[in-house]
């Protein structure tokens, strides 16, 4: 799971980091420019419903603070797996850098390996960080395939599935309902293996899991799966002597982080809703939300690019003013996904250079 240096080096190269723009905003364009031509609307008078108000610079406002709410809880979090070894500065360092990663990647890779990596090289032994990302990616599984069901038992599970039954995605060829089913399938089938090797049964799935990567038919992934298999094992000794406490604390910690970036999409809703927003309609949207995060990670896109967007306006369509729902998706993304982009760069170089003591963009890149 640990990179090298030139491997990671890589992945800051102008294409890798304009590949998603670029894809993002292709295909919302197109798909905007389609619902306008449709519409027969003017411009003037579509723009005229995109208008901003104090209620809306409040609510833009107010979506910003919960995107440092969430890199907070993310921050918190890091900081108690670690135990509390690391300072708040290097947190918010990994933190920016993981979600850059994450942002360059498709959504079933995200950056956890780059992740390890860092953590290594901040002085956090490997097992020790091969547990923290792997205790990350459990909590975090946890959190938004329960979700969609938590948030059911407050607002009526038809009115937040009842978009998805009259969808139907080109990207998938069928209903984006049966694109969900698969893809929260998928996600709880992983998750009860991480159950199982982290907590139930270790040394009997690292078994079962060597012995199948040693079938002719995995021969491909063999080395990275052999590789991943050993590193939950290492997890598992590091986690399950973990007292109660370290638990309560991760979760809440975990819970503000995910609770952050859930309202900075019902933020983005409130600013430009044509009648203000009830507690309901925010349930709603959080429960709605939740059904898009999972679908996301069906995307091949790197950082869902495209499919986030999409998704966002055929889910709250009957949430945003007409002929508005892709332009307020993409500010929605402006806020909550493509300042990574941007912000990764320098806070790679300053990374690097504190580590390494030279410039990401100089050639010292050979460095393992």
């Amino acid at each position: 799971m640990v990179a090298k240096t030139s491997e990671l080096l890589k992945q800051f190269s102008p294409g890798r980091i304009l590949l998603p723009v670029v894809l993002g905003l292709g295909i919302v364009g197109y798909t905007l420019y389609g619902e306008w031509v449709k519409s027969d609307l003017p411009m003037g008078e579509v723009l005229d419903r995109f208008a901003w108000t104090s209620r809306s610079v409040f609510w833009i406002a107010l979506a910003l603070l919960m995107m440092m709410l969430r890199d907070f809880g993310y921050m918190w979090q890091l900081r108690i797996l670690t135990d509390r070894k690391l300072e708040w500065r290097t947190c918010l360092e990994i933190i920016l850098l993981w979600d850059f990663f994450a942002a360059v990647s498709p959504s079933m890779v995200g950056g956890a390996a780059v992740a390890v990596f860092m953590l290594v090289k901040e002085q956090i032994s490997i097992g020790r960080s091969t547990a923290i990302v792997f205790t990350t990616v459990f909590l975090d599984q946890v959190f938004y395939t329960s979700l969609p069901f938590f948030a059911s038992l407050f607002v009526p599970q038809a009115d937040i599935f009842a978009p998805l039954h009259y969808i139907r995605s080109e990207l998938l060829g069928t209903s984006m309902m049966v694109g969900f089913w698969v893809a929260w399938g998928g996600l709880v089938v992983y998750l009860i293996l991480l159950i199982a090797a982290l907590f139930v049964a270790p040394h009997w799935i690292n078994w079962w899991l060597t012995r199948l990567l040693m079938l002719r038919m995995f021969r491909f992934w063999r080395s990275r799966g052999l590789h991943m298999v050993n590193d939950l094992l290492t997890a598992s000794r590091d986690l399950r002597d973990r007292k109660s406490i370290f638990w309560f604390q991760v979760w809440v910690a975990t819970s503000l982080a995910w609770i952050g970036r859930y309202l900075v999409l019902n933020c983005v809703l409130a600013a430009f809703s044509p009648v203000p927003m009830t507690l309901f309609d925010h349930l709603l949207a959080i429960g709605r939300q939740a059904v898009l995060w999972i679908v996301m990670v069906l995307s091949p896109t790197p950082g869902s690019a495209g499919v986030a967007e999409l998704g966002f306006s055929w889910l709250f369509r009957d949430f945003a003013p007409a002929g508005v729902a892709l332009g307020l998706a993409i500010l929605w993304r402006l806020i909550s996904y493509y300042p990574y982009l941007i912000i990764g760069v320098p806070v790679m170089t300053r990374w690097v250079k504190r580590v390494y003591g030279s410039d990401v963009r100089q050639p010292r890149i050979g460095i393992d």
